[in-house]
């Protein structure tokens, strides 16, 4: 461990992957249902994907297993952990007032804001 000057301490990565990550928000809602509540969300620009990530009970860590175990994703393996794709880049990512998701993508015209509910399964995300 680095320590900056009593400010701070540096640890080693978490997770490596390829992506270009650019949001991230902590669902405080089970309206996605209990399965995802307080699990984490990332956007990227740089593949336009959601991914979702379970964390471990003390909420200090991400839960993989399978090909993840290993904390390093190669672009086949991240591909577990993706949660919706298609939005262009994801610019940002915020929990509404009534608990959904809604995501911000930047294309090539212009700004988009989805809004994430649960599909009739309940499997994962629609995007309406």
């Amino acid at each position: 461990m680095i320590d900056f000057g009593g400010k701070g301490k540096y640890s080693s990565p978490e997770f490596t992957w390829d992506v270009a990550p650019t949001a991230l928000k902590f669902l405080n809602s089970d309206k996605l249902g209990k399965q995802y509540e307080n699990d984490m969300f990332v956007g990227d620009i740089k593949n336009g994907n959601l991914y979702h990530f379970d964390l471990n009970q003390q909420r200090t860590g991400l839960l993989l297993d399978g090909p993840l175990a290993d904390k390093v994703a190669s672009k086949d393996e991240i591909n577990q952990a993706i949660f919706a794709q298609g939005f262009g880049g994801i610019t940002d990512i915020e929990v509404g007032p009534d608990g959904y998701l809604y995501i911000l993508t930047f294309g090539e015209e212009d700004g988009t804001i989805y809004k994430i509910v649960p599909t009739t399964t309940g499997d994962k995300g629609q995007v309406f």
